[in-house]
């Protein structure tokens, strides 16, 4: 009799060291999983926001040379973008 009450509780021994076991690590499993979300939602957010910033602070569109009229006593003036739209629109 003594040998089957050993048995018996060593079997309710090991299956609560295993029930606690598998619950820890399932605990850890939803942590990991909630942290994921979490982080997953925040990146989503960030994407959000960086494209919300460049549709508010877009480069504002150059006007064309042709349709202004070229001052070149502009302290102001860019040279290089004077010469390539000039070469641009000899390919025309």
């Amino acid at each position: 009799m003594s040998t089957v009450n050993v048995l018996r509780y060593s079997a309710l021994a090991l299956g609560a060291i295993i029930g606690l076991k598998t619950d820890l690590s399932l605990k850890s499993e939803a942590a990991k999983s909630s942290q994921q979300k979490e982080y997953a939602e925040k990146l989503k957010l960030i994407e959000q926001a960086k494209a919300e910033y460049a549709r508010l602070h877009a480069p504002k569109q150059v006007e064309k040379q042709a349709d202004t009229k070229l001052d070149l006593e502009d302290p102001n003036l860019d040279y290089g973008k004077v010469i390539l739209s000039a070469v641009e629109s000899l390919k025309q």
